[in-house]
């Protein structure tokens, strides 16, 4: 039986699993970050290594740190989760949401430019091996196809798709450990996509992003025709109908106790543990 967030005791690190949500940069995964956040309040961290590089893998001296930031901890979300049962083991349950390649190639790619502000061509962006195959090298930490196939098979205990969100999202109410409140305020969506529809719409442009993103593409193409599915049949759940929408007029005090949390306790805590440790480098 899952705890009821609403009633049940918080479950400490050692009572119960860590959720470990693997972030895939415009995948629909600030809005699911969202859900877990207001589902699960300072129980909820979005974490960052504690050495550098601070873009590399998560491991787990940088867990034993969230864990001693947060001894409350039961779920984290990171961009930088990448293959985290090589980097973690079995200290944490992964899941993770894809999102069609070309589209989250191209969201991606207009995200740098427009928040991330940086004069970057498209040809540059596209030719970067880090952008390639994006999603299946943040699952298998490599471009290997059938690597990432068998984890989300064998290790993970969801995978969903941005496309089917809705339905992702139920199931993944089903089968998480910790009740979920899947109320939900839409995140991070670009108010303006002229960049990413102009690239959609050249022929040329999108031959490169779909040659690019092949491997991405049979991996997404796998998930929806396998994983996804029998998801739903062990859930008993699913449909494709929209999720609840939170009440601007309701305050969701666990999000705001999570970003509070987080802003004022966790990222203190981690700088103040990074510039320790560079000092004794």
């Amino acid at each position: 039986m899952r705890p009821d967030s609403d009633t049940a005791a918080p479950l400490a690190a050692d009572e119960g699993p860590t959720i470990a949500f693997v972030h895939v940069q415009k995948a629909a995964g600030t809005t699911l970050k969202f859900i877990l956040r207001n589902s699960l309040g300072v129980r909820h961290l979005d974490v960052n290594p504690v050495d550098p590089p601070y873009d590399r893998p998560f491991n787990r001296d940088d867990l034993a740190f969230a864990r001693s930031a947060n001894p409350r901890l039961c779920s984290i979300s990171s961009h930088e989760l990448i293959e985290p049962t090589r980097h973690l083991g079995d200290l944490v349950l992964p899941f993770t949401v894809l999102r069609d390649p070309v589209r989250r190639s191209v969201s991606h790619y207009q995200d740098k430019v427009v928040r991330g502000r940086r004069d970057l061509g498209f040809d540059d962006f596209i030719d970067d091996p880090a952008n390639r195959n994006f999603q299946v090298r943040k699952i298998a930490g490599e471009e290997d196809l059938q690597a990432a196939m068998e984890l989300l098979r064998d290790r993970y205990f969801f995978v969903g798709l941005a496309e089917r969100f809705p339905e992702s999202i139920r199931i993944l109410e089903a089968l998480c450990p910790y009740r979920l409140d899947i109320r939900c305020r839409p995140q991070n969506v670009a108010a303006d996509r002229a960049i990413s529809e102009a690239l959609l719409c050249d022929p040329e442009n999108l031959k490169r992003l779909q040659e690019a993103n092949q491997l991405d593409q049979r991996l997404w193409d796998y998930v929806d025709r396998e994983l996804l599915p029998a998801s739903r049949r062990r859930a008993g759940a699913g449909g494709d109908e929209p999720l609840p929408r939170l009440p601007v007029v309701i305050p969701p005090w666990r999000f705001h106790a999570s970003r509070a949390y987080h802003r004022l306790v966790y990222r203190p805590l981690l700088k103040r543990e990074r510039r320790r440790r560079a000092a004794q480098a």
